[in-house]
């Protein structure tokens, strides 16, 4: 719009002034030629009011590099009128020339937006900004420094959680690779030290398990610069309840083996039931004294076969005896005489017969005399 004014306000201010001149015998035409400069006049002044300066943006370079330390300084020129922006930031300007700092962080290029800005026109440029080679090697020896110190930290921190001597020197050596003294790495290194022999006498206490060395462990971990306490009395307490399940069930064993060996020396029922009941109250049991109670309630069971046995055979013999001493009381009913009936006897014998039986003298007498001189049948007469 503004150059189209331009150009009829020039045409116009020539064209009026050649009519001016060609007319200047001529009153009317020569007023008319000077409305026409003037017209054009005020279209070129109304053209140059309407047309907006351009801003200006140049810059010392396509692109820019840092220094070691990641700084690069953007240089450039715009014109005194301008704003100057860069990622929507404000740059300052000292007149029609301007710089701006940027600091990387790493070893990618950046690329930075700059706006110059007059009323309602801008123009923009985009600057890349470099890592130097020697920032570059300045951030691969810093990002190795973090690691070792990373490193060290992290050695540190399972030292600390276990200080055995193994874990301190693997820290020790670490720490003593680092450039500069980290003195708070230093200061818990050396307390890991110093609880290396605290931890030492919590694991002897856990491998012996006896009442001395949970002692000796306990009396260490009480010093201030015990590092862990609360776990390391844990430990011992874990080791203690150990040490009382253990003599606990060497109580109960012990007590199994006396009632067994009773049970083997006085096999009863009574000792039999009294050492299978201390064997079941073992929490893992005991194969050995499994197999001589068994050998006990076999030695009970064989001795009460036996004494059934004896038992029968002598009820047996008892009804044996018992039916021949009947038969044998039925025989001499059956072959003692009558009452009133007469025998044989001798004179120096001491049996009565039913006839002469051997040698001697017989003569009658009543069964009566006969038993009042108390003599007894004659097992051959009266069989």
């Amino acid at each position: 719009m503004s150059t189209v004014l331009f150009l009829l306000g020039f045409i116009g201010f020539i064209a009026g002034i050649i009519f001016v001149v060609k007319n200047r015998k001529k009153p009317l035409a020569k007023r008319k030629a000077w409305l026409l400069t003037g017209a054009g006049f005020l279209l070129f002044v109304l053209s140059v009011a309407l047309n907006e300066p351009t801003p200006k943006l140049v810059f010392t370079d396509d692109s820019f590099e840092t220094n070691e330390k990641g700084l690069a300084i953007i240089k450039g020129k715009t014109n005194e009128q301008s704003t100057i922006t860069v990622n929507g930031e404000k740059v300052k300007n000292n007149g029609e020339s301007f710089t701006y700092k940027v600091t990387l962080k790493d070893d990618q290029p950046q690329k930075l937006t700059f706006v110059a800005s007059m009323g309602s026109t801008d123009k923009a440029e985009t600057i890349e900004v470099k890592p130097s080679k020697e920032f570059i090697a300045a951030l691969n020896n810093k990002v190795d420094k973090e690691k070792i110190v990373a490193k060290a930290k992290s050695a540190l921190a399972i030292a600390e959680n276990n200080p055995t001597q193994k874990n301190y020197d693997e820290a020790a050596t670490l720490i003593a690779s680092l450039d500069r003294e980290e003195s708070d790495l230093t200061d818990r290194l050396a307390i890991v030290k110093e609880n290396i022999p605290i931890y030492a006498a919590v694991a002897l206490a856990e491998e012996k398990q006896t009442k001395e060395q949970v002692e000796a462990a306990t009396a260490l971990v009480k010093k201030e610069v015990t590092l862990n306490r609360i776990a390391l009395n844990k430990r011992l307490t874990l080791v203690q309840q150990k040490i009382s399940e253990k003599e606990t069930q060497e109580k109960l064993l012990s007590d199994a083996r006396q009632a067994v060996e009773k049970a083997e020396q006085e096999p009863t029922d009574e000792h039999y039931n009294q050492a299978l009941a201390k064997i079941k109250e073992l929490p893992n049991g005991n194969s050995e004294l499994d197999n001589r109670i068994k050998s006990v309630k076999q030695l009970l069971t064989a001795q009460k076969e036996a004494a059934q046995k004896a038992a029968k055979q002598e009820a047996e013999a008892q009804k044996a005896a018992e039916a021949q001493a009947a038969q044998e009381a039925a025989q001499a009913q059956a072959a003692t005489p009558e009452s009133g009936a007469t025998v044989l006897v001798t004179r120096t014998g001491e049996k009565y017969h039913t006839r002469k039986c051997g040698n001697g003298d017989y003569y009658s007498a009543t069964l009566e005399e006969a038993q009042n001189r108390g003599l007894t049948p004659c097992a051959k007469c009266y069989p």
